[in-house]
């Protein structure tokens, strides 16, 4: 049953969107916050599924169903609306896309013409593009994350509870799932990425599942066998700092991945050449303030305590604030 498990997250998970987001590339620039715009998406296709579902079925269907809806594939409907929706500010978008501006990217290495050709052409299809939620920026793949990798967590953590785990147990167990994926298929196979931002995004998608039946204040509600909206969803509720790869960095493998090019050393050389913009006012008081708001999760203190043990990477290595620390001192 547990193979079972693991084979159907791989199938679902690898045709998730597995982009890659280069926060450094966007530190200078303002975007408007997109959270109302999100947040009437969501509700709209909260209220819509709820109108669809059959009578009388339980809530943890309900609230599936819901996850479900929002898109479990590659460029789900709902990563789609953001890219289309001329209303949602992003970057890189189609007036700042250029060569130069992937030159600056950290995944880019200088080659001879022919490899550079094949990693401009690379690095045009893997990044995504940058949105603000709340003053925190992210990439557009974590939405996916959010609610299609949520949705598989959210069915493994059910699945654990039936079988009498314990709240704590089920979400450690949901987690894992997601960390086989970045170890394996999804991360570094995908992309040759470890990402620790990805992982935070899916942890928030499993608690929205669950607030959605079982908080004191649960999001929807069952009215004469029907399921309704008790409460309007909020996206500010769930993302947060830790959604973003410069604060919170992933791992990089040097070995092959799918992207063709290997990232650890390349990401090293280039990532110290921001430390002028990361001591900045305007980067450190970013990073204060993502400091001052933000509280570990259960997922990022479950992802340290697997750190310290060995288990899963260590991305201390590519962290700017270590690097920079030491460009300093130097």
């Amino acid at each position: 049953m547990k193979k079972r498990i693991l084979l159907i997250y791989f199938i679902s998970i690898f045709i998730l969107n597995a982009g890659e987001v280069d926060h450094f590339l966007a530190w200078k620039v303002y975007l408007k916050d997109a959270s109302i715009l999100v947040n009437q998406y969501f509700n709209r296709e909260i209220t819509k599924t709820l109108n669809q579902l059959p009578d009388n079925c339980s809530c943890e269907t309900a609230s599936s169903e819901i996850l479900k809806s929002f898109g479990v594939v590659l460029n789900s409907p709902l990563e789609k609306w953001i890219k289309s929706n001329n209303k949602i500010e992003k970057f890189p978008n189609k007036k700042s896309e250029n060569n130069n501006l992937f030159k600056k990217s950290i995944y880019w290495k200088d080659s001879n013409p022919t490899i550079e050709k094949s990693q401009m052409i690379s690095l045009k299809i893997m990044l995504d593009e940058i949105i603000n939620i709340n003053g925190i920026y992210i990439g557009v793949d974590k939405i996916t994350h959010f609610t299609g990798s949520g949705y598989l967590y959210y069915k493994r953590y059910l699945s654990a509870i039936k079988k009498g785990d314990s709240h704590k147990v089920s979400m450690e167990k949901a987690i894992d799932l997601g960390i086989i994926g970045e170890k394996n298929i999804l991360g570094r196979y995908a992309s040759g990425v470890f990402s620790f931002a990805d992982l935070e995004a899916n942890f928030q998608g499993l608690l929205f599942g669950i607030e959605l039946c079982s908080s004191a204040q649960p999001l929807i509600m069952e009215k004469n066998g029907r399921w309704a909206i008790s409460r309007s969803f909020n996206i500010k509720n769930y993302v947060n700092p830790y959604w973003n790869e410069s604060y919170n960095p992933s791992y990089y493998y040097e070995g092959k991945n799918l992207t063709l090019f290997p990232k650890s050393i390349t990401v090293l050389s280039n990532l110290s050449k921001y430390c002028e913009t990361y001591n900045s006012a305007l980067i450190q008081n970013r990073f204060k303030k993502y400091q001052n708001n933000s509280t570990l999760s259960f997922s990022v203190k479950y992802l340290i305590s697997l750190v310290n043990k060995n288990e899963i990477p260590n991305p201390k290595l590519f962290d700017i604030r270590k690097i920079c620390s030491e460009v300093n001192l130097n």
